[in-house]
């Protein structure tokens, strides 16, 4: 069957496992019911799989055709959803209250389903293997290296790749850029001490809350001051804690946050500022700072050759319309896979004003435009088709 076929034919149940997993999600580490309808489904087509720590899945496929390479290709997807009250009055909305897949991972695990489907019929054709990845927690990281694991414990994979629906491109559109997509996302806390006391006698104490103010502020100007304007770069800071009454001053007051960037010398430099300022400025009040980083996943690095597959396929198939999408600072796990293997991750449009669909990603209104599902999943199907031809 041609494409058009395998979407006529895939398309629906593609669509009915998406409007599942939205009824019905689950959050990082829990997906037992999300990874037991994605082994139910596997099953189905009759395509051999394993179940993998913290619930991750993986299937593979092991192509026919005749004089066969011996090439390998994953795809992954991502199955967690988020503590996030639904609020889209959707027939299918989620039933786990509370709980709610506002990043569309439920898209992720139907079109990579959808793939599965498409390429078992196909599967005489094919010229090599397709491991179908299948990964929880990807919202809280800590399940990308599992399945990494398995794949290298397999003999490896040439390329690994990923759709990522985005609701900030219009459907119809699919961005497919080599180099830098998604940051890298680093953790820190500082926690400043003092010498705790009343408030009425501040010269007999050493007060942690107003370094830890200053610290706060100067983190914030590091994007601007410190690291060149042409490099994006963010600090965020998410929490602070300081203090039980109005009239005491605390022993220690601590702030939390983020950073990310778009280079390992970024990703380095920003760690050292924040380790050097806060314990600076906390020494200039007298206090003293204990700094913790905590570093999160890489970025997510497109290979070139893997991009310019991708745009011949999009090209040769007129699945989507090419959009070179602007690099985006949040981040991905998915840049660990990359790191490991050669392959790229593309964003697919979801954004459809005309249906209602302008809400972005973890708003509990978020939607996205289900026409979209089926042309992805054959798009990871003509995308694996052509790599696993070059060696044919």
């Amino acid at each position: 069957m041609n494409l058009n076929q395998l979407q006529q034919a895939h398309g629906p149940a593609v669509i009915a496992l998406r409007r599942h997993f939205h009824q019905h999600p689950e959050l990082s580490n829990q997906e037992v019911r999300t990874s037991a309808r994605v082994c139910e489904e596997l099953e189905k087509m009759g395509i051999p799989y394993e179940r993998l720590d913290k619930h991750c899945v993986c299937g593979w496929l092991v192509g026919g055709k005749a004089g066969a390479g011996s090439k390998r290709i994953a795809i992954r997807a991502d199955m967690d959803a988020l503590p996030i009250m639904e609020q889209t009055g959707l027939a299918f909305e989620s039933q786990n209250p509370g709980v709610m897949h506002a990043c569309g991972h439920d898209g992720h695990t139907a079109m990579a389903l959808g793939a599965a489907m498409m390429l078992k019929d196909m599967q005489a054709e094919l010229a090599g293997t397709v491991f179908f990845c299948f990964q929880s927690a990807e919202e809280v990281g800590g399940s990308a290296q599992v399945l990494i694991d398995y794949l290298h414990a397999r003999g490896g994979v040439d390329q690994v790749i990923a759709a990522h629906v985005w609701a900030d491109l219009d459907s119809g559109l699919m961005s497919a850029v080599e180099g830098a997509r998604m940051a890298n996302g680093d953790f820190f806390e500082v926690v400043v001490k003092g010498r705790g006391g009343h408030g009425a006698r501040p010269d007999l104490c050493v007060d942690p809350i107003q370094p830890l103010c200053q610290i706060a502020l100067q983190l914030s100007a590091i994007p601007t001051n410190r690291v060149s304007t042409l490099n994006p770069c963010v600090v965020h800071i998410g929490q602070i804690q300081g203090g039980t009454l109005p009239n005491i001053f605390p022993n220690t007051a601590s702030l939390r946050g983020g950073h990310r960037t778009f280079s390992t010398r970024d990703r380095e430099r920003v760690t050292e500022l924040i380790r050097d300022i806060s314990t600076h400025t906390a020494a200039a009040y007298g206090a003293t700072a204990h700094v913790t980083t905590k570093p999160g996943v890489p970025m997510v690095y497109n290979s070139k050759e893997a991009v310019d597959l991708a745009r011949q396929v999009l090209t040769d198939t007129g699945l989507f319309t090419q959009d070179d999408f602007e690099p985006i600072l949040a981040s991905e796990d998915f840049g660990m896979y990359l790191e490991a293997f050669s392959g790229f991750m593309c964003f697919i449009g979801i954004r459809n004003e005309e249906k209602g669909l302008v809400y972005t990603q973890h708003h509990p209104r978020f939607d996205i435009d289900e026409q979209v599902l089926p042309k992805g999943a054959a798009f990871f199907t003509a995308y694996v088709k052509a790599f696993l031809a070059q060696d044919s």
